[in-house]
């Protein structure tokens, strides 16, 4: 087959750096339970709001900070983004930052609501250093809470080998006869892979890869989805077959 099959280079693995995860509502650095909001049904911990302060203060103190953070976020965005980007991000906020307010900035960006930032201002009363912080991480989140929040997807996400996304086009250019599939897919790890090919590669690729399937047991699947997909599979080889002529006019049953 003269099929086009392009792999770029996947992250390399000295790349790695350690992961760092938000610590959940209800837990602070040590595990412990942290006590919940007065408020009923608070998305937001009394640890954040105490750290929100302090990140109030030190912007108040050093407004060139919120540069700093930009740049922390413009350096490691430019590249395309897979599940090492938001430790990389978090890591290079806590040299700035220190930890609290790190983990301030990296919460409102990943979760990347509005409901949050209404929480927290119920939450946080009318100080100046909080008010300060939270018009900050509003400015912040709006400009690069999508990005971020897909980073931290990517970083809390499934094995590296699993696929993250995967993008496929049917066309048929203008003036041309042949059928193009164009199938791009991308992996937690980072990995981009690009197939172009006919349909007549596709089917053969299906093969392939449903004869490999069977090489495997059961119970490496998950019950649920094959029985979600049941319907599909079995009417795929009905899609393509051809009805037999058994001589009766059109539109006869």
């Amino acid at each position: 087959m003269a099929d086009d099959i392009v792999e770029e280079d996947a992250a390399r693995p000295e790349d790695t750096v350690p992961d760092m995860t938000v610590p959940e509502e209800g837990a602070d650095e040590s595990g412990e339970e942290i006590p919940a909001s007065p408020e009923n049904d608070s998305m937001v911990p009394d640890a954040f709001i105490r750290d929100l302060k302090a990140f109030g203060e030190s912007v108040r103190k050093n407004p060139g900070l919120i540069e700093q953070i930009r740049d922390v976020f413009e350096y490691h965005l430019v590249d395309m983004t897979d599940r090492r980007t938001f430790s990389r991000i978090v890591n290079a906020l806590t040299m700035i930052l220190g930890h609290g307010s790190t983990m301030v900035v990296a919460t409102a960006c990943h979760i990347n609501a509005a409901a949050f930032f209404t929480d927290i201002k119920k939450q946080a009363g009318e100080g100046e250093e909080e008010a300060e912080a939270i018009a900050v991480l509003q400015h912040l989140t709006a400009l690069y809470g999508n990005r971020i929040q897909e980073a931290y997807a990517l970083s809390v996400g499934s094995l590296d080998e699993d696929w993250f996304t995967a993008d496929i086009n049917t066309f048929r250019r203008e003036g041309e006869q042949s059928w193009m599939i164009e199938l791009r897919l991308a992996q937690y790890n980072g990995t981009i892979a690009h197939l172009k090919m006919t349909p007549e590669s596709l089917f053969q690729l299906t093969l392939i890869m449903m004869n490999e399937v069977k090489k495997l047991p059961a119970e490496a699947f998950d019950q649920e989805m094959i029985g979600r997909y049941e319907d599909d599979i079995q009417s795929f080889a009905q899609r393509f077959a051809l009805k037999p002529d058994d001589g009766a006019p059109p539109g006869y049953a």
